[in-house]
């Protein structure tokens, strides 16, 4: 008997943290609504016809390369990688298209807002940070939906580490 109320708090115990983690995970806590009406938007691109929003980002240099975020990730984080494979992206613009995972708006003490691009696995992902010019960008964008983000690849090339891109702009927005 001792044995079938200890198994039954513990049960209760489990389903009453999950119900508690499913409607934590329910609020959207780290997105806002998509700000339509931003300056930045360029109405009459082609791609508003698909659902994208191309952004206006004057200034902005050529990428360098254009890659999906998982692939980026996986060639980061891959067995065997070195910093002398990783080499090639040092220095460079880089173009990442990908499913937005996680979206932080505000600086954090020294940490600018970012934003990570989806890429399979725990702690995987390429994290885009943006500049205080180009912080509101982040507005437009929506967890979950696709985007393409264009950022810097400083000296941080650590192999087995996911990407980590700087001074990003925003090019398109679901």
């Amino acid at each position: 008997m001792k044995n079938f109320w200890l198994a039954s708090f513990a049960i209760t115990a489990l389903l009453a943290s999950c119900l508690a983690c499913k409607s934590l995970a329910s609020q959207p806590t780290d997105t806002m609504p998509v700000n339509t009406t931003a300056s930045n938007v360029a109405e009459s691109s082609p791609a508003n016809q698909t659902g994208k929003k191309t952004i206006d980002n004057p200034n902005l240099e050529k990428a360098d390369f254009t890659v999906t975020a998982e692939d980026l990730d996986r060639e980061f984080t891959r067995d065997g990688v070195t910093s002398k494979d990783l080499e090639k992206y040092l220095s460079k613009n880089i173009a990442v298209s990908g499913r937005v995972a996680t979206i932080v708006l505000e600086k954090q003490g020294t940490v600018q807002p970012w934003v990570t691009l989806y890429a399979p696995g725990i702690l995987h992902g390429v994290n885009c940070y943006f500049d205080d010019d180009r912080a509101e960008q982040l507005k437009l964008l929506q967890k979950d939906k696709m985007t393409k983000v264009q950022g810097f690849q400083g000296r941080f090339l650590v192999p087995k580490i996911s990407p980590k891109l700087e001074h990003c702009a925003v090019i398109e927005a679901s």
